[in-house]
């Protein structure tokens, strides 16, 4: 209960604060003439020492080396983010249609199995084969292009470059 009776709401007056009264407009514009005219700085046409440019040629190029060196970095961390992502989307794709391919080849022969067992039955209407029912046909003609003969002297470009394509 002794706190309770100390304590004071209100600020002691040991320390003393001002307010600062707000100028007057014609105090102002008396203390601080303006002068009619701007006045610009006369412009000093002081060559910086060579050491100093050669510095600031070097922190210019450092600048952009880093920038540079900042993007490429950004942009390789982004691709292998990106290609295993890609990777693993395809490889399901991949996978996906490998299923399928063996679902078909597995429909594919039991149709086939089906089919066989139909035809062996004897009320189907199919015959076994006979050489005497089969049709012969003669070759067609297949008329001949030409090529034209290429000189010997001019060199044929190879097909596969001489460097290679990939690892």
């Amino acid at each position: 209960m002794t706190a309770a009776r100390d304590y004071s709401p209100t600020p002691s007056r040991s320390r003393s604060y001002r307010r600062r009264k707000p100028l007057a407009p014609s105090e102002s514009s008396q203390s601080f003439p303006r002068p009619s005219k701007v006045t610009p700085l006369p412009k000093t046409s002081q060559q910086l020492p060579l050491a100093l440019q050669f510095l600031l040629l070097v922190q210019k190029s450092s600048t952009t080396l880093t920038c540079c060196l900042v993007m490429i970095t950004l942009a390789v961390y982004g691709w292998t983010v990106y290609a295993p992502t890609l990777w693993t989307k395809e490889f399901s794709k991949l996978k996906t249609l490998q299923r399928n391919e063996r679902q078909l080849a597995s429909t594919n022969e039991t149709l086939k199995n089906k089919m066989a067992q139909q035809a062996e039955q004897p009320g189907s209407g199919l015959t076994e084969p006979n050489p005497n029912q089969s049709l012969f046909l003669a070759p067609a003609e297949v008329p001949k292009i030409s090529v034209p003969v290429t000189p010997a002297s001019t060199k044929a470009q190879p097909l596969m470059p001489d460097s290679p394509i990939a690892y």
